[in-house]
Order: structure tokens, then sequence, then C-alpha cells
């Protein structure tokens, strides 16, 4: 944000892209384009002016900036479908839902060339796959508007306008397959006045009004599936596809907030006082559905075809905009001591009232389902979030080259919303979970699937059976801060600096499910094991507990009050720990070069990180929703090491040269940063509800110590009396006693149903980043005032294959959420014994789940005035 001056400024710069600047990426080449990209065209044009409106009085200053960005998009990650000659076969096999194929048929086209070594079966008939190769249209026009005026009403009152607009019109790829890609809308308005006002020297004050408007729009095509109210997102593990559109749409937001902000400094003797009251009105709307058209997950594309129930059904059913309306209030005091004048004590104290959101209180509804074990009633605002902190600046000794600094504060986060969407009561919406009502059923998708059909809550008994979500009172989430740091300047040009820095996450949110227990936990005597290598079948007819046994232990800790459905809540029990040590050592800008150096060594703790699913790369629901405390492990956001280097140099030639020389040859400008910084981890998981209570969603492995880590195994079934048994067959879970691994070599071994996976939570490493980014510049001096100025940035100028699941040069995150990133930790899917368990095709192959991030060259030309 610039403000005018009395003379008049401003500039205008185009940044290019295209194909032909940049490397081709992997994701590219697994959809066949190996000698030329496809289509990338993104541009930034824009400018700025300011100046006088009335000299000394009145200044204006105005921004303007224009993104198209044109492309192709493909596959987030590697697919493996049928080829054409694997389509012949389906179509000659027998018993099979013609009508499931035939729609495969419909959305997904054949894999143009078989992949050695890629085959699923079906029927007990192999398959072969091959890569398909996908790309589709995507746009994204972003158009950004900047305004402010400042207006000297006198030498002690100044008033400052400011408005800010984005419209952003793009299309979503999300989808797996470019026909379900969707067409999205957002537009963001900001506006604010403020009045400054001197009283004295010593005091003065700020009072802001703000107001700002955020809408976005995510809607759908009219898909459809024959025999389905809607066309749901059909997912088959084996093959790493979903079909479907975005799973997140339909859904729709419009918010609207006001601000009030009353800020005052006063500088009395040795202190600098400033206190101030921020109060916020939010008014939103907002329309989602949770899995609204139903989420199938199929663990085998064979299960898809014989329309069996899947592995994973659930759909809400219902739907009604959530409210997200509430007020803030927010009041501090700070005060800076300066003790002496080598060191300043800071103290402060917030004080935070956040309310409950509206459409959050409907909670209340559904208090006729409540019972002593399970009370439900509208959620209550907590009024207790005061925030004290404590700083300390000391400057030893008398050179005035060393600062130490300290501190330690408390600061509370917001309840975010989503929570709130996603948990309205059964008056308005429920959940149906048909993997556990209808496991193993016949005819699933033939039978329309989950149907939309809301049942009315007439009676107690009705909304108890209906009930699927619930709100908690409010805790807010906060963190506990403490940094120790010690600086010191040496030979004029350099600083080092050491620091450590610590923090607590406490009540963050976890996603629960409390109605759900395990039928196999650690402490409980009845778990099928596990064999690296099969067993005499002595051993086996010994074993006493069956799959059968297991599957008579109810889960549902309600079901005798009446609470049929399970029951997804978002509870403030998830806490984080990190400790973090930097080191940094900087050259100032000094005969033209600046260089910063910084290593940081940071352990990340939690027990809960992506509560609403926007990975697949960490659980977002514990494995057992009575024992919390394995979930304790590194977090998906540790980052051990990180390391990174940048620099600035602007050459000294021919700076004392004439005009010829000195903007010719001279006026080069390089900058540069490389970042080295060690991979996330992610949790290898099993896609089996291993342990009975009803969700596999955070179900690990077992862990063989001496496995290659890089190898995982699917298992098969042992059975009393030797011969082969299916757990999809009734008859046979009575003779199914435990499991053998495929192969015993491996690391991670698939629990099977029955078997208690003892895997840790986030166990295995995932790449890291090793990237140079270099920019190079040249400016020329037109005159004193005009100046152009060409740059040339490369991002990744060694090309260097990073299959990292961010960014190499931005700390931004990425959903991750596509099955072939599933299919990235997935140890395997679980077979019948008379075939071997389906390979996993990109297990730890992130080549194959993730893009490489190739190197991308922009073209800059800007000029000033």
């Amino acid at each position: 944000m610039k403000s005018g001056s009395n003379a008049f400024h401003g500039a205008a710069f185009g940044y290019h892209q295209n194909r032909n600047l940049n490397a081709i990426d992997e994701q590219f080449k697994r959809a066949g384009f190996r000698n030329k990209a496809p289509r990338f065209d993104s541009n930034r044009i824009g400018g700025n002016i300011g100046g006088p409106i009335l000299r000394d009085k009145a200044f204006f200053f105005f921004n303007y900036d224009y993104s198209p960005t044109g492309q192709a998009s493909t596959a987030k990650g590697a697919i493996f479908v049928p080829t054409a000659d694997g389509i012949r076969i389906l179509d000659g096999l027998q018993g099979i839902s013609k009508a499931n194929l035939d729609q495969f048929k419909r959305w997904v086209p054949a894999a143009a060339t078989a992949t050695a070594n890629r085959f699923t079966s079906v029927r007990g008939v192999q398959i072969p796959l091959g890569a398909l190769s996908v790309t589709g249209p995507s746009f994204e026009n972003i158009h950004s508007y900047t305004a402010n005026g400042d207006y000297n009403l006198s030498e002690r009152d100044q008033i400052r306008v400011r408005y800010l607009h984005r419209r952003i019109d793009s299309i979503d790829t999300a989808a797996d397959l470019p026909a379900f890609f969707s067409p999205v809308q957002e537009r963001a308005h900001l506006a604010s006045v403020s009045h400054f006002h001197t009283f004295s020297p010593r005091v003065t004050n700020e009072l802001r009004l703000a107001y700002t408007r955020r809408v976005a729009d995510f809607p759908l095509d009219a898909y459809s599936y024959p025999g389905l109210d809607a066309f749901p997102n059909l997912t088959m593990a084996d093959l790493g596809i979903n079909i479907g559109p975005n799973q997140n749409f339909p859904q729709s937001d419009a918010a609207n907030s006001f601000q009030l902000i009353e800020n005052l400094s006063w500088i009395k003797g040795a202190h600098t006082l400033k206190m101030g009251y921020d109060g916020r009105k939010l008014n939103r709307s907002s329309f989602f559905v949770q899995r609204a058209r139903g989420d199938y997950i199929y663990q085998t594309f064979e299960r898809f075809l014989n329309d069996i129930t899947p592995e994973f059904a659930q759909r809400s059913v219902g739907g009604f905009p959530f409210a997200g309306n509430l007020l803030s209030h927010y009041l501090y005091i700070n005060d800076d001591w300066k003790i002496k004048p080598n060191v300043t004590l800071n103290l402060g104290l917030r004080y935070e009232f956040v309310d409950v959101p509206a459409g959050a209180k409907l909670q209340r509804l559904n208090s006729v389902a409540s019972v002593p074990q399970f009370p439900i009633g509208e959620p209550l605002p907590t009024k207790r979030d005061f925030a004290p902190r404590v700083g300390l600046a000391w400057s030893p000794g008398n050179d005035g080259r060393t600062s130490v600094r300290a501190g330690f504060g408390l600061g509370y986060d917001q309840v975010y919303q989503n929570l709130g969407t996603v948990s309205l009561p059964p008056q308005f919406f429920s959940t149906v979970d048909a993997h556990i009502t209808r496991a193993n059923g016949s005819n699933f998708l033939g039978a329309g699937g989950v149907q939309n059909i809301a049942a009315p809550v007439t009676d107690p008994a009705t909304a108890r059976r209906l009930t699927s979500s619930y709100i908690p009172d409010q805790t807010r989430p906060y963190s506990i801060q403490w940094t120790l740091g010690v600086q010191r300047v040496f030979a004029q040009d350099y600083t080092a600096e050491v620091r450590y820095l610590g923090s607590r996450g406490i009540h963050l949110p976890f996603q629960i499910q409390p109605n759900r227990a395990a039928a196999v936990t650690a402490a409980s005597g009845s778990v099928l094991p596990t064999y690296l290598q099969r067993p005499s079948q002595g051993e086996v007819d010994g074993l006493r507990t069956s799959l059968a046994d297991l599957l008579t232990f109810n889960t549902n800790t309600l079901a005798a009050q009446g609470f049929a459905s399970t029951i997804t809540a978002f509870y403030p029990l998830g806490n984080s720990s990190y400790h973090g040590l930097a080191a940094q050592l900087t050259r100032r800008f000094s005969r033209g070069l600046q260089m910063n150096l910084a290593y940081t060594w940071s352990h990340n703790i939690d027990d809960s990180t992506a509560a609403l699913n926007s990975t697949v790369l960490t659980p977002r629901r514990p494995q057992d929703f009575f024992n919390l405390r394995p979930e304790r492990a590194d977090s998906a956001l540790d980052r051990r090491h990180r390391m990174t280097i940048a620099w600035i140099y602007d050459t000294p030639w021919f700076k004392d040269g004439n005009w010829m020389k000195k903007n010719l040859l001279g006026n080069w400008t390089f900058t540069g940063i490389y970042t080295a910084e060690t991979g996330a981890w992610g949790t290898v998981r099993s896609g089996v509800d291993s342990n009975f209570n009803g969700d596999n969603a955070g179900d690990r492995t077992i862990v063989n110590p001496s496995g290659n880590p890089l190898l995982a195994s699917g298992v098969r079934a042992l059975c009393r009396g030797g011969g082969t048994c299916d757990p999809a067959v009734g008859a046979d879970r009575a003779r199914i006693v435990g499991w053998v691994a495929d192969d015993p070599n491996a690391r991670y071994i698939l629990a099977g149903q029955g078997s208690f996976p003892n895997a840790g939570r986030n166990t295995l490493r995932l790449p890291g980043i090793n990237n140079f980014d270099v920019n190079f510049g040249k400016r020329i001096s037109v005159t004193e005032r005009h100046a152009v100025e060409f740059r040339l940035e490369t991002y990744n100028l060694l090309n260097n294959s990073q299959y990292t699941p961010g960014f190499p040069n931005t700390a931004a995150a990425r959903s991750r959420t596509t099955a072939s990133a599933t299919n990235l930790l997935l140890a395997g899917t679980q077979g019948a014994s008379s075939r071997p368990s389906v390979a996993n095709a990109v297990f730890m192959r992130p080549d194959l789940a993730f893009q490489s991030n190739s190197r991308t060259l922009q073209l800059v030309l800007r000029y000033t005035f």
C-alpha cells in the first residue's frame, strides 16, 4: 500500500511465461508430452501512478494488476487404467455389472499402451493396465485494483482511505478427469477509512472503520449416472483414479465483515503505552454439504465391477446454508518500558471474545436427542481468553553491537467455521455410512447407492437415530511461545544471530467419532495374528479367534441410547510442540553485495494436523477414537533441517562512467536463493478398517522392523482346515484366523481385517527440496526520473526433479487429496488367499504421484518514473 506525494510517480510492468521458456514437467511426460510441453501462457501486466490532488494537502495512488493464465492441466498423479485389450476382456466377462463397466468406459479412456507388470485382477482374470494420458484446458484470470487517498486536514489530523478489489474467474481442475472440471468465480472487496489525530507530540490516536466482502461460487454441471440421483465420486485405489467432480463441489460462500478499530499511543516518561479496541461483526452465509453426492472408495476395480458395497461409502443427505454470523471483541494494552538506555521491557495483555457462529448455535434444535451419556445443546462461547505477553531487549556493554532478546507470549486462534459447516444437526442433514449399514452388500450402485432421502425428525428417538454430528462448547485453540536470541554485529558489515524458538499448541481441533470403539486393540486379547512366513497348517488350526468372532463386537458405544449413525465431532483435544534452533549470518548491502545464510534445525510434534482432509498424506482421524496417545508423532509439518542462501549483487562496473558505459555495460543485478529442506512426513495406511471401529481413515499398518522401508505388502487369509477363503464371503469368515504377508521383505504390511496395526503415525519421510532460483536484471536509467528494467527470473534453474508435496520455493501448502496421493502411502489391497493381493503401483513412488517442479523462466519488463 503506497501513498502519493507532491510529485507524480508511477510504473508500468509486464511479466511473461510460456511453454517455450519452461522445461517439461514429469506430470506432462506421464501424459505423453515428451518433446514439447503443452500450452502454458502466463502473463501479468499492470501499472501504478501516484501524485498530488492538492499540493501538500491531498494525494492519491492507484494500482492495477491483470494476470491471465491459460494452460493445459493433467492428472496430479499417475493413473493406471485398462488398455483396449483389457476393456475387451472385461466386455467378455460374466457376472460383473455391465452398467458400472459402461459408465467406466464412458468417462475413462483406455490406456494407449500397456505398462509392464501392471495388472489388476477381475474374477481371477488379469487385466492389463497402462498409464492414462490426461490433459484438459485450464485458465485463471485475476484482476486486482488498489486505490489510496490521503488528505491532511491540518498538522494534527490526517484522513486515509483505502480500497482493494480482486476478481478471479477460473476453472477448477481438482478432478482427475477433464470432463469434470468446473468453473469458479471469486470476488473480494476491502474498504477502510482512517482518522489520525495528534493530541501532542507524545499522544496520538487512530480511528479506523473497515468493510470487507468476499463472494465465491463453486457450481456443478449436470452430470448423470444411471440409477443414481447425483453423480458420486468413485475411487478405485488400485488404479489410482477418482471418477467424478471435485469432491467438495457444489459449494458457495458470501461473507461481509464490519470492523471498528481504536488505537491510542501515549509516551509517558520511560513508558510507551499503546492500548486499543478491535470490534468485528461478521455476516456470512455458506453452503457446503460434505460428500453431498456420495463418496465411494473401492480398494479394487473388481469390487466396483462386482457392484459390492465399497470399503468406504458415505454420503450426507439433506442440506442447509450455514450462517457464520458472529460478533468479536478484542482489547489490548501494551507497555514498552525503557528501564535503562540499553534495557527495554515489553509488557502486554490482550483479551478476546469471539462468539459462537449462529449456524453452530442451531445445535439447540437437536437437544431433544440429548441423553445423560451424550448431552446435546447449544454450544456456549468461552469468556476467559486472556493473552499475556512479556519481552526483553538488552544490549550488554557500551558498543551497541550485541543484542539479547527474549520473550514469552500466549495467542489465541479462531475456531474456523468449516467445522460448523459440516456439523449441522439432523434437522438439516445427516450422514449415512453404507459401508457399516450395508457392508459387503450386492447391487450397491444398481440399487441407487446412498440416496438423498432425509428422514424428518419428528421425535427424540428419530433425532438420536439420525444424529451424525455434534458441536461441543467453544474452546478456542491457543499457542504458548517462548524465544531467546543473541545478535552480534562484527566487521562492520556482518551480523550473526542465534535464536531459539519454542511453542506449544493446545486445544487444537481433533476429528473424533465418539460413539465408535475399536473391537481390536493392543489390550484386547482378540487379535488375528499376521505372519511374515506362512505357518504350518497345524498352527493355523490351533488359533482360536476367527474373523467372525470379532464381527460380533458392537462398536457403537451409544447404540443402546438409540444413536444409530456414526457421529463425527471436532473436539479441542489436539496438542503440538515445536522446538527450533536458528542460526543466521547476514552481510548488509555494501560495495554492491548483500548476502544472507540461514539454517534452522527444528522438531515439530503433534497428534492432529489435517482435521478436514486437506491432505491424505497424514490421517484426518485417529486410528482409535478412545486412545489418542499413539497419534502423537512427528508432525506432517515437521521440516527437521532447512538451509537457505540468498544474495543480491549489484555490479559496480562503470558506475562513474559516461551514460553509454553505465547503462549499456553496467547496471546489472544478480539475485538468487538456494534452498535445501528435509522432506515432509507421511503415514502409511492399510485402507482397511482393521480394528472394526467403522472407519478406515486412520488405520495404519503392521511394521516389519527388518523390512525394506521402501516396500509394502498386501496379505492373504489363513484358514482353518486349509484351502482358500475370502473375507467378503460370510461362510469363510469363521475360518479366517490370521494373515500372512505376500512379501516378507517389506517394512509395511497391510493390516488385514481383525489384525492390530502397530505402525506409528507419520513414519515415512517424503522427498525434500534442493532448489536454485536465480534472477538476472538489467537497468537503463533513461533520465534521472525515468528508468527501464529488464529481468530474467529462473525458478529451479538446474531443473532438478523435486517430487515434493509442497512447493520448492514457497511455504504455501498444496491440497493433496487425489487417489494417486492416497496410493503413494497405501500398503496394498487386501485380497482373498486364492489370489495375490493387488499390488500398489505407486507405493513410495513420488515420481508417479507428484509433479517434478521443473524449471520455469519468466521475462519481466518494467518502466518507472
